[in-house]
């Protein structure tokens, strides 16, 4: 028996290697409720077996993709995060040349309606907007480039301010919202004129000097009317907010909504020269219309027939040419110059002597 065993030992562990498999199988393959008691011993042994290979096989797959196949995993993840980085960045930039050709484009529109206007470019380098102090903004352009006090400063929503202080390459602008700023303003609809005075609030200005009787309404659009000798006339100031029309007074009171936001300036134009925009024109008077009697009365008055014998320069007489020739001085005129020293050359003139004589 032992020597069969021996003779057939390679076949039969064979087939032990084919058929616990295949017991294994068919006994997991049944329902709990199906299963034999042959089968239930089968699983219960091979169990701890089976779990112990799955784990040694799980391990070995883990560690395969642990440290084996994501050997280069952290210099790829690096890479890409620095190019996510740089895409970041580049989407940034893109929307800020896009915001900043948007805002070019509007002054460039700007610029091209008001082409009477000589307007000079510049860009916000400071910003000083003490709610107690002055409200500056400075740009980067200054008396080299022609500006001045007083200048008007301007961007496409409206009126900024005025220039305040110049150096040679740098400006301080003092704002519409200052407490020293005051704009001459119409409305825009109605025609009636008042005045646009600071708070010192970047959101917020005061109607100043506007008629109980002038026509207002909220909302109302208030421009520059050239009569403060700064700022060219229709230019947006901003609107109406708040209008307040009392019992007694003379006055209304309201407020302003500044037509720029001071508080996101980033270019402006300087007005340094341009049209004849400072104050309205006014209305030419319409010229008389004559009567009827004044139409009959001549422009100028016919002259008689006297008058128009008359020359309009007298002519000189005959006599009247001798008269220069009488206008020279004569014996005596000379002796009177010569009376009271007379030196030796007059002396020996025979008319100065003959002159002397006369009593």
């Amino acid at each position: 028996m032992l020597g069969l065993l021996k003779r057939f030992r390679d076949l039969l562990l064979v087939a032990a290697l084919l058929v616990v498999p295949l017991a294994v199988f068919f006994a997991h393959a049944k329902r709990p409720t199906e299963r034999s008691k042959l089968d239930r011993a089968v699983v219960s042994l091979t169990a701890p077996v089976e779990r112990g290979v799955a784990w040694v096989v799980g391990s070995a797959l883990e560690g395969w993709r642990g440290y084996v196949s994501l050997r280069g995993v952290r210099e790829r993840a690096v890479e890409l995060s620095r190019r996510v980085n740089e895409l970041e960045l580049g989407r940034l930039e893109m929307e800020r040349l896009e915001k900043e050709n948007d805002r070019l484009r509007k002054l460039l529109g700007f610029a091209e309606r008001e082409g009477d206007l000589e307007l000079v470019g510049a860009r916000v380098v400071g910003v000083r907007l003490d709610p107690k102090g002055l409200q500056l903004v400075t740009v980067d352009r200054g008396a080299d480039d022609g500006l001045q006090r007083m200048m008007p400063v301007v961007a496409p929503e409206g009126v900024v301010g005025r220039v305040h202080a110049v150096t040679r390459h740098t400006a301080d602008v003092l704002l519409l919202v200052d407490r020293n700023s005051s704009v001459a303003a119409r409305v825009e609809r109605s025609r009636a004129r008042a005045n646009v005075r600071g708070l010192g609030d970047p959101y917020t200005c005061r109607l100043d000097y506007a008629l109980r009787s002038d026509d207002l309404v909220e909302d109302d659009v208030l421009v520059t009317s050239g009569t403060d000798g700064v700022f060219p006339r229709g230019l947006p100031v901003g609107k109406v907010r708040n209008l307040k029309k009392q019992g007694q007074g003379l006055y209304q009171k309201a407020d302003v909504a500044p037509a720029v936001d001071v508080t996101k300036l980033e270019e402006v134009l300087v007005v340094v020269g341009g049209g004849d925009r400072r104050a309205d024109p006014e209305p030419e008077p319409a010229a008389p219309v004559p009567s009827a009697a004044q139409g009959a009365k001549p422009a100028a008055p016919v002259p008689s027939a006297a008058q128009a014998a008359k020359p309009a320069v007298p002519v000189p007489s005959a006599p009247q040419p001798a008269k220069p020739a009488a206008a020279a001085p004569s014996a005596p005129q000379p002796a009177k110059r010569a009376a009271p020293v007379p030196s030796a050359p007059q002396a020996a003139n025979p008319a100065s002597a003959a002159a002397g004589e006369v009593p």
